[in-house]
């Protein structure tokens, strides 16, 4: 079997600010806005990898984030070059760090930003 990651799709309380902050925080680049039966869908490139936001659909009733752990998809992860710069610049656009950076093992250091709809992004450096 030949497999490929294709994409990630993430559910949005509120479209256009998910998509937003996106592009603010973690320089993220619509590629395609498009409907799906009963649902946008805009499709982002965010550090190279697609990722999908739309809102529920029509007929879904969607639980709230309850900000506790859970089954499932719980975060991104992005490798930058820098993690101190990273986190500046970051900070400066509104980003809110869960943890701030730090040396997590000999080979990496790492911080937690919080991301829209209870995501939570991981940023790695390895060193």
């Amino acid at each position: 079997m030949n497999i490929k990651a294709e994409h990630t799709h993430i559910r949005c309380q509120d479209l256009e600010a998910s998509v937003d902050w996106y592009e603010r925080i973690l320089d993220g680049k619509v590629v395609k806005r498009g409907e799906v039966p009963g649902m946008l869908v805009v499709r982002m490139d965010i550090g190279g990898q697609i990722v999908a936001l739309s809102p529920k659909r029509e007929e879904m009733t969607v639980e709230a984030c309850s900000g506790k752990p859970q089954w499932g998809v719980w975060q991104l992860a992005y490798v930058v070059d820098d993690i101190e710069k990273a986190h500046q610049e970051m900070t400066s656009k509104g980003a809110k760090f869960k943890k701030e950076p730090f040396q997590q093992t000999p080979a990496a250091k790492v911080a937690f930003v919080d991301a829209p709809d209870g995501v939570e992004i991981e940023l790695l450096e390895f060193t």
